[in-house]
C-alpha cells in the first residue's frame, strides 16, 4: 500500500510538472501574443531614443579580451519587464531587439527586430538570457538570425 501511495505522489507531481509548469515556461517556443504585442509598440519607434521609451533597454559591451557583455542602456527612459537589445552600427543604421528568454518566461524564445529603415521582423527561437545577434551591420546581423536555429515568422496584424 505504502508503494502505491509513493508511486500515486510521483505520477502526480510529474503531471503537474508536464501540465503545467513546461507550458507555462515558454521553453523556447516563442508566442505569437508577444510577437504581435512587441511589433505593434516597435512599429511606433522611429528611432533609438523611442525604443528606450517603450523597452526597458540593454547593450553589448565588446571586453579587451574579445568577449562581450550585456549592459543596460544608461539613456533608457522606461523601466519594465520588456528587454530590448540595442544595436548601433558604424554607418548610422540600428536595430533594436525586443526579446524573451527562453528560460522561464511565457513568450519564451520570442525575439522582434526593428531597424532604421523601417523593417521589423519576428523570429522563434532559443534565447539564453539575451540574444546573441553578430554582425557589423544590418545585413549581417539579418543573415545570422536566418542562418542559425531562428525560425522567421510573419504575421500580418
Amino acid at each position: 500500500m505504502k508503494k502505491i501511495f509513493i508511486l500515486a505522489i510521483i505520477f502526480i507531481l510529474l503531471a503537474f510538472v508536464c501540465i503545467v509548469i513546461i507550458p507555462v515556461s515558454g521553453l523556447g517556443t516563442g508566442s505569437y501574443k508577444y510577437a504581435r504585442r512587441w511589433k505593434a509598440k516597435l512599429a511606433t519607434c522611429n528611432s533609438l531614443d523611442d525604443v528606450r521609451q517603450q523597452f526597458n533597454c540593454g547593450k553589448h559591451r565588446s571586453n579587451p579580451d574579445g568577449s562581450s557583455m550585456y549592459i543596460r542602456d544608461p539613456n533608457t527612459i522606461r523601466k519594465g519587464r520588456t528587454w530590448a537589445l540595442l544595436y548601433e552600427f558604424p554607418n548610422g543604421d540600428w536595430m533594436a531587439i525586443a526579446y524573451a528568454n527562453s528560460h522561464g518566461s511565457r513568450g519564451g524564445g520570442t525575439v522582434v527586430t526593428r531597424d532604421s529603415k523601417g523593417t521589423i521582423r519576428i523570429f522563434f527561437g532559443h534565447v539564453c538570457g539575451y540574444p546573441f545577434a553578430f554582425g557589423e551591420s544590418l545585413n549581417e546581423v539579418y543573415s545570422y538570425f536566418q542562418t542559425s536555429s531562428w525560425k522567421e515568422i510573419f504575421i500580418n496584424k
